[in-house]
């Protein structure tokens, strides 16, 4: 068996220039630009910044012949787009275009969900993708859970064509015409392509979007229990995601509920609607509303930032890369899905769990689903758990590693409180290493993980993408 030293060396001599070893400048560039605060961290034997699509099928020639193992990085948002024993492969450098079509929009495997939707503006068509601009091919091809998610469903379930490079290094197209052996992929690489290959291109519905009406307020958590019982009755043209946490700056010692609400429709009418059920969640709490703003721009670059307002309603900052060199905080994500029975009783447990949080930077997150989402049945696609009403993701944040262990017990215990109401997990927040990894594998694939077990076991025998939770 080659040495992971053998394997680095055949990489670079087969691709030369591409080939970035630890201690060089591009090298430390590469991982700069990871957004996931432990993966940045982590050491890579190199890094690969393939030039195209024939560059990537070397690389994993070579991973085979040689028995190592690569990750890949996209947009950089994965906790597991790098690995100390692996090699990562940096599609940003050279694959991150995005070309409108008719009707559609054609994603190079390197680029961002933001550039596709930049790439789509003048034309005033968009796709549906999560709450920020920064994620990649890794939650195009796992999910894409967001404000248009009740009215269009997932980013995923927009995918009309994937290109991708199997670990053999061979190369294959995919779409709803595939047949054979690549129609189980084609089933595959909707919700789970990371296990099976590197995308390195994909081809996206696209659909008309005018102005989005976006309505935030600021309330006790005690209305907690009203946002559970408005938010799933609104129509699908409206979403109302929130969060459970803290006022930035605010020197008040309680945590708050924050109401995003969206509107994808232009009609005053259902603008209308979406007002009045953030004005009745916002009236389940004594002491009214602490903050209050609407407003309507473009998707998605042109709306607020899901995260609380200052103290005196100051705009959340985007999220962008911290300056190279400097110190990140520590993050622990957990995403269970949750149908609409959320109540009373939950949302006691969770007011409470935020309350006991290890620090302010800690969040509880409810982005809303239902509607749409449900219109695909759970084993059309590889992506489990199509009942939700909820994606909840439990953000555990600290800055001090002392503060590490009791971050990691509040997230288990938070999910523990969630446990009755939990219908599957979103698959991009797996990570290794937890007594509680397999359990969480299991929820998130729910009755697909066998078929795709067996799918992998035929097309990555050797685990060169093994870093991917399956």
């Amino acid at each position: 068996m080659p040495t992971k030293s053998e394997f680095t060396a055949h990489l670079a001599a087969e691709l030369g220039a591409c080939v970035h070893l630890p201690e060089t400048p591009a090298y430390r560039t590469a991982l700069d630009g990871v957004h996931f605060p432990e993966a940045s961290r982590r050491i890579p034997l190199c890094v690969v910044q393939p030039r195209d699509v024939e560059d990537i099928s070397r690389t994993l020639r070579v991973a085979q012949v040689s028995g190592g193992r690569v990750t890949v990085r996209g947009g950089g948002l994965s906790s597991n787009c790098v690995a100390e024993d692996a090699a990562m492969i940096d599609l940003s450098t050279h694959l991150g275009s995005a070309l409108p079509m008719d009707g559609s929009v054609r994603v190079g495997g390197g680029a961002t969900v933001g550039t596709a939707l930049d790439a789509l503006a003048p034309s005033g068509r968009v796709i549906p993708v999560g709450v920020a601009q920064l994620p990649g091919m890794g939650m195009v091809t796992r999910g894409g859970i967001g404000y248009l998610t009740r009215s269009l469903g997932l980013t995923m379930d927009h995918l009309v064509e994937v290109d991708m490079v199997l670990p053999s290094g061979d190369i294959v197209h995919l779409s709803e015409d595939s047949t054979g052996e690549e129609s189980e992929l084609w089933w595959a690489v909707r919700g789970c392509a990371p296990c099976f290959g590197v995308v390195t291109a994909a081809v996206l519905r696209t659909h008309e979007q005018g102005p989005v009406f976006v309505d935030r307020v600021v309330v006790d958590v005690d209305a907690l229990p009203a946002y559970f019982a408005v938010a799933p009755e609104l129509p699908r043209h409206t979403t109302m995601s929130a969060v459970l946490g803290w006022v930035p700056g605010d020197d008040r010692e309680d945590p708050v509920l924050f109401l995003y609400t969206a509107c994808r429709s232009q009609a005053e009418a259902d603008i209308a609607t979406a007002r009045s059920a953030t004005t009745a969640v916002a009236a389940a709490s004594p002491a009214g509303p602490r903050y209050r703003s609407e407003m309507s721009g473009r998707y998605l670059k042109g709306l607020p930032q899901f995260a609380i307002p200052g103290p005196a309603g100051e705009e959340p900052a985007p999220i962008t890369l911290p300056p190279p060199g400097a110190d990140r905080a520590w993050f622990l994500g957990k995403a269970p899905f949750a149908g609409p029975t959320l109540g009373p009783e939950v949302a006691a447990g969770l007011s409470d769990a935020i309350r006991s949080a290890p620090t302010t930077s800690c969040r509880i997150d409810f982005q809303h689903t239902g509607g749409a989402l449900a219109d695909i049945a759970d084993t059309a696609t590889s992506f489990w758990g199509r009942g939700a009403e909820w994606n909840i993701p439990l953000n555990a944040v600290w800055a001090n590693p002392d503060d590490g262990e009791a971050c990691h017990e509040w997230a288990r215990a938070t999910l523990g409180s969630l446990a009755e109401d939990t219908i599957g997990g979103y698959s991009v927040e797996l990570r290794p290493g937890f007594d509680e990894t397999q359990r969480e594998v299991e929820r998130a694939y729910g009755a697909n993980l066998e078929p795709l077990r067996a799918l992998r076991r035929r097309y990555d025998p050797s685990s060169v993408l093994g870093g991917c939770l399956l």
